[in-house]
């Protein structure tokens, strides 16, 4: 949400409540910590190919923060999830990735139809395995055609963790 939509939001609050404190405000303004796990990564160059390494560079405002191989966390302080982009990159393979596709799923959310490749859990047992706090980020990097067979929303899955102190 932009500054100025929460700020609307919160003035509309505000009225509701008939007085409302600047402390409030800057409360709800102030950035949230959260972890970014790389969680699981499957893609390949083509049918039968070995594996590839997928290494994510992390931008925060268009700031360069991290780069994260499989396994890796970060904790950043964001305003959205949408504060940060991410530059996918094939290590030591023949191919590049495409333009990607990217999807967010809490756990209580419609999961797209597909099945795991390889030996990766579908994304409804990913989603099952998750606390109520935290969020799955899915990247497509091989195929923009959702009706491909290789298109699985699995080559990049981050787990967002919106309470890291928690953990």
């Amino acid at each position: 949400m932009s500054i100025s939509n929460l700020l609307k939001v919160l003035s509309v609050n505000c009225l509701a409540l008939i007085s409302c404190s600047f402390s409030a405000i800057a409360q709800e303004v102030s950035p949230k910590p959260i972890k970014l796990t790389y969680f699981a990564s499957q893609i390949q160059c083509g049918s039968g190919s070995s594996l590839i390494n997928v290494a994510v560079d992390v931008f925060q405002n268009q700031q360069f923060v991290q780069t994260l191989s499989l396994n890796d966390d970060i904790y950043l302080s964001i305003n959205s999830f949408d504060d940060l982009t991410f530059e996918y990159n094939f290590v030591d393979a023949e191919c590049s990735p495409t333009t990607p596709t990217k999807m967010v799923l809490a756990p209580d959310d419609t999961v797209p139809n597909l099945t795991g490749a390889y030996d990766q859990d579908s994304i409804q047992e990913m989603l099952n395995g998750l606390k109520v706090y935290e969020e799955l980020f899915l990247v497509e990097l091989g195929t923009t055609d959702p009706n491909d067979s290789a298109y699985d929303l699995q080559d990049v899955v981050m787990i967002i963790n919106t309470k890291p102190i928690t953990d």
